[in-house]
């Protein structure tokens, strides 16, 4: 009986640490099911999640992480054409990663970088490639919005300054 109990207070404290590690870390270590890591645990489920969407070429759901007065104006199958060269259709999303969420001094910005694995159905080629997500918030009380079409808009030469 001794053996056992010290073997479940045993489990409940690795258990204990390992969660305990997950939201230390921002939710780098997978917990199923509980939403450890504060903000960085959130960016990063939030990131999966849209590439996820992007995976199964759900553009509306995908869209749906940016601020609300932009939702309806934000062309993802275009951004993602600018991203990988080819029509979303010919595209294949095989895997996707997180690899650091970092959350600036102001707790305002945030960025994700993530790597992802596609397949480029028009020549067979498959890319390994990395990208940033930007996020954005008004105050620490506000939700997260993503600003992926502001990371992927043409630059405007300013002519007053030298380049």
């Amino acid at each position: 009986m001794k053996v056992f109990l010290w073997l479940v207070v045993v489990l409940l404290l690795g258990g204990a640490v390992y969660v305990g590690a997950a939201h230390v870390s921002g939710g780098a270590y997978p917990t199923p099911g509980l939403g450890v890591g504060g903000d960085r645990g959130w960016l990063r489920r939030t990131a999966l999640s849209f590439w996820e969407d992007i995976q199964f070429k759900d553009f509306e759901r995908a869209a749906s992480y940016h601020s609300p007065d932009k939702q309806a104006a934000v062309d993802i199958p275009f951004l993602l054409q600018r991203l990988f060269g080819v029509r979303p259709e010919q595209l294949e999303i095989m895997e996707y990663e997180i690899v650091l969420a970092d959350v600036d001094s102001t707790r305002l910005r945030a960025r994700v970088k993530t790597r992802v694995k596609a397949k480029l159905l028009v020549d067979g080629r498959v890319e390994d490639t990395e990208f940033m997500l930007f996020f954005h918030r008004a105050s620490e009380t506000d939700p997260w919005f993503m600003v992926l079409e502001d990371s992927l808009r043409t630059l405007d030469v300013d002519k007053e300054k030298k380049h």
